[in-house]
């Protein structure tokens, strides 16, 4: 890889990655666990590894600091930081260990860690290298200088250690998550990406340990590596953020298919709606489970209840009947009962219908526990334009009452 091109590449994944620290800054500060937090330093401290190993940065560090590689000993520490926490997030993935076992756990990695951060700091005090800046070939240049090799090596043992073992056991933890298949599938994502990791050190090691001995046929075996790094960043970033970003898809899908349930409930009275039409809300792209969501379940609820005077059991009856020869799921038709009944619920108070009495009659599915709730609600949404649920209510296509049904 050429020094352009990886300007352009990894300034990309600068750009990737800073969208998911964001995100995830923006998660940890409405729900500060301890997982938000790792997740949000990883992803900090990745976006400065990337940043700092473009080789266009890498030059105007060394120009700042007059030191011509001291980015590669900040990239270093940047990444087996980012390994560090990785691993940190494996070990501590077990929710119901009490805190003396996780810190039990945490102390065999720590002092590994102590020990190859020494040793790299001590290789690059002791090695001669300050000639010219290798934001690319730092490995090749340096490979026969004693100070950079034991950089060198105590970087690339702590690198395979981290990410063996963090996709290994990150592995495990995605077979044992199947009942949520998003967790399961971002903790996949994120295995994967360290065994790309990990084909970082499989390339880079073995052209360093020939360039130390005066071998170059394997330099362009070293240019894999960043490659194989880039792949692994890219993916991490997908499993850190790809189950976050199924949810959000998910709730704006909800969001947009229960419009149709909100805007008919609201018109029997619009001021109990607690969010008033937005062209821009209406795009769903912003705080969709954190407010928009929640309010127009809240509105349709609210509104349904505003009409239970004008329910009656005849929709409710009248697809009961004839569902039978329909060969409807259960669950299609308590949402076909209960759009049925919410619609001429609606043509009646329009219509201004006085209010009977009490008739028992309560909405089908209002029963449902909150999360099946959403759900019958967005099945219900779908019904409201079907010709059959249209003739159980007594309305005719427009939406307008006809014969009683």
């Amino acid at each position: 890889m050429s020094e352009h091109t990886a300007n352009i590449v990894y300034l990309a994944i600068v750009m990737v990655a800073s969208c998911t620290t964001i995100a995830k800054l923006a998660a940890w500060r409405r729900e500060r666990s301890t997982a938000l937090a790792l997740i949000t330093t990883c992803s900090t401290i990745g976006v400065a590894a990337f940043l700092i190993a473009t080789p266009l940065v890498w030059r105007g560090i060394a120009e700042f600091t007059g030191s011509a590689n001291i980015a590669e000993l900040a990239v270093f520490f940047c990444i087996l930081a980012f390994f560090a926490l990785t691993h940190v997030m494996s070990l501590l993935w077990q929710p119901s260990a009490n805190t003396a076992s996780s810190r039990d756990r945490l102390a065999g990695p720590a002092g590994i860690y102590c020990v190859i951060a020494v040793a790299i700091v001590a290789g690059f005090a002791t090695g001669d290298l300050d000639d010219a800046p290798h934001p690319m070939d730092f490995n090749l240049a340096y490979g026969q200088d004693a100070g950079a090799l034991l950089m060198l090596a105590s970087f690339q043992l702590g690198l395979a250690y981290a990410s063996v073992f963090t996709a290994s056991r990150f592995l495990r933890h995605a077979a044992s998550s199947q009942g949520d298949p998003r967790l399961s599938r971002a903790l996949k994502h994120i295995s994967l990406a360290t065994w790309f990791i990990f084909g970082y050190v499989a390339c880079v090691t073995p052209a360093t340990i020939a360039g130390a001995v005066g071998v170059h046929s394997l330099d362009a075996l070293h240019s894999l590596g960043p490659v194989s790094g880039t792949i692994g960043a890219l993916i991490i970033n997908w499993g850190f953020s790809g189950a976050a970003i199924a949810t959000w898809r998910a709730d704006r899908r909800d969001y947009l298919a229960l419009a149709p349930l909100w805007q008919l409930t609201r018109r029997a009275d619009p001021r109990i709606a607690l969010n008033e039409t937005n062209k821009v809300a209406d795009l769903g792209l912003l705080y969709v489970r954190d407010w928009h969501l929640v309010t127009r379940m809240g509105d349709i609820l609210s509104s349904v209840r505003s009409l239970y005077g004008h329910f009656s059991e005849e929709p409710v009856m009248r697809i009961g009947e004839q569902t039978k020869s329909w060969r409807w799921s259960p669950e299609d038709e308590l949402a076909a009962a209960a759009a049925a009944l919410i619609l001429r619920a609606v043509a009646l108070a329009e219509a201004n219908t006085e209010p009977g009495s009490e008739t028992g009659q309560t909405l089908p599915g209002g029963e449902l526990e909150p999360s099946a709730q959403r759900r019958h609600l967005v099945k219900v949404a779908g019904f409201l334009d079907h010709p059959r649920v249209l003739s159980a209510a007594g309305l005719d296509a427009t939406g307008q009452l006809v014969a009683a049904p």
